[in-house]
């Protein structure tokens, strides 16, 4: 076998050791054997290199029945922390989370922010606090509205955000990786997840703000889809002839507009599921959406339509997948 093909083999072993540990939690090297199918020998020789890359720590001796003691080793879920900030509407003000993640997904530090004007350089205090409390953060994960194209930040309901190059300034103020994620995306990542929909099912996720233009999120083939550009979801450019740079967001017009994106939806993709993440909309709406589904055809078409208030909980753990996603080891080959 060539050194590359070892190589690439010991890689990819390395990775199910790594699923095993995060599994396990805790194991010995015989426990770990079983789980990932690999042998003792290989075993020794990969838990040697976690343990020197610190990912892996021998912990306490596991009791044995007759034999010898067995030493376990435990995952080192702080080896790598990620950054997680978000903003959303609460209390009717633009508000930033901030949070440290580990790499079970658990939060270990988290804190709030009222934001009065949002530019880029608004979270550099609040990112440099962190980095300097965690010097194990590795990647910064973004979850707002708005879409970069090209590294642009050509949509963003953050006026002072908009045209900027915000994700290059990020990874050049600090020198780490920062991935960007619209909003409604992260809510519909973290629905799916949470909800544990499978690769065969259709999700469409539906945000409706109350001071800004709606957005959408897809999520088809055990993914989100974001289009050519990333610009798919952006609804606010669908036909309805609506001004939204002058709209009043009034309830009446706000809920035919509700009703005519659910519709317009349900013809082009068919999907399982829409949640519809509103404030002050109750269940009454599904009702009044299903009456707009007269002929046999269309009645078929009827997804499960699940009214939700919990934005928030979504979104923070669709953005946090993302940034674990970015945590998690690539195929690299080892010259």
């Amino acid at each position: 076998m060539s050194s590359i093909n070892t190589n690439l083999v010991k890689e990819i072993n390395l990775n199910k050791l790594r699923d095993a540990f995060k599994s396990k939690k805790i194991a010995s090297k015989p426990q770990l054997a079983q789980q990932t199918g690999l042998s003792v020998v290989t075993i020794n020789s990969l838990v040697k290199v976690l343990v020197e890359n610190g990912e892996v720590i021998e912990d306490v001796i596991l009791p044995s029945e007759g034999g010898r003691p067995a030493t376990a080793y435990r995952f080192n879920n702080e080896f790598r922390l990620a950054l997680v900030i978000y903003m959303y509407e609460q209390n009717r003000e633009d508000t930033a989370f901030i949070c440290v993640t580990d790499l079970y997904g658990e939060i270990i530090a988290k804190i709030e922010k009222q934001m009065g004007e949002i530019k880029k350089d608004s979270f550099n205090s609040l990112i440099q606090e962190m980095l300097l409390k965690y010097p194990n953060i590795k990647v910064i994960s973004f979850g707002m509205p708005g879409e970069e194209i090209d590294g642009k930040l050509m949509i963003s309901d953050y006026k002072e955000l908009k045209d900027e190059y915000f994700t290059k300034y990020m990874k050049e103020k600090f020198e780490l990786p920062v991935i960007f994620e619209n909003d409604i995306n992260a809510a519909v990542e973290g629905y799916c997840y949470s909800h544990g929909i499978t690769k065969n099912q259709c999700v469409i996720g539906i945000y409706f703000p109350s001071k800004y233009p709606p957005g959408a999120g897809i999520y088809i083939n055990g993914r989100i889809y974001k289009g050519r550009n990333g610009l798919a979801g952006e609804i606010k450019y669908l036909p309805f002839e609506v001004d939204w740079e002058n709209f009043d967001y009034n309830e009446e017009q706000m809920k035919e507009i509700m009703i005519k994106t659910v519709l317009s939806f349900c013809c082009m993709y068919n999907p399982d599921i829409v949640v519809i993440y509103a404030e002050g909309i109750t269940e009454a709406i599904v009702e009044e959406l299903k009456s707009r589904f007269i002929t046999e055809i269309e009645k078929v078409m009827i997804p499960d339509i699940v009214i939700s208030q919990e934005l928030n909980h979504d979104f923070e753990i669709g953005i946090k997948q993302v940034a674990l996603k970015a945590l998690e080891p690539t195929l690299q080959l080892m010259k």
